[in-house]
């Protein structure tokens, strides 16, 4: 009997360690803070802005104009104060399409737009693509425009 409880005793504290350990794990992931601001620069690379989405369909049009407006103005915004962010673009063809994920990255107060692309031909899933820096961002008439984003040259997102 007094082997058995031994052995119990290691098992328990064991349990009770991975109990703690647990507890602090959850604890952390729910006290994460994801807004952004301050000075350019002074975004920490894990506070990334998660500006939303915009999807054409396969006419070329956006699929929702309010969510494409938000979006792509969160994005630019974030581009002028050079604040980490995100925006996806989905561009659908009839059977293919385009998938840019496009990020801002902030070196020391100087900004940068990365393209993260992958292309689908249906129904095959998207294939891993290309990463490409774009050189600059303007707001026209017709929505955003990523200047030479590498072998992809302009990039226009519509709103």
């Amino acid at each position: 009997m007094y082997q058995g409880l031994i052995v119990y005793k290691p098992l328990r504290c064991s349990l009770l360690i991975a109990l703690v350990a647990l507890m602090l794990i959850l604890g952390a992931c729910g006290s994460r803070d994801t807004t952004t601001g301050g000075q350019p620069g002074s975004t920490p690379p894990a506070q990334v802005q998660k500006c939303g989405s915009v999807e054409t369909s396969a006419n070329g049009l956006i699929t929702s104009a309010t969510q494409a407006k938000q979006a792509e103005n969160c994005f630019l915004q974030a581009y002028q104060q050079c604040h980490a962010a995100t925006l996806n673009f989905t561009k659908n063809s009839l059977d293919s399409g385009a998938i840019h994920a496009f990020t801002i990255v902030s070196n020391n107060g100087q900004c940068s737009i990365s393209d993260a692309t992958q292309t689908y031909i249906a129904p095959h899933p998207p294939t891993s693509g290309k990463t490409y820096t774009c050189t600059g961002l303007t707001q026209q008439a017709d929505g955003l425009h990523f200047a030479s984003c590498g072998g992809l040259g302009d990039i226009v997102v519509p709103n």
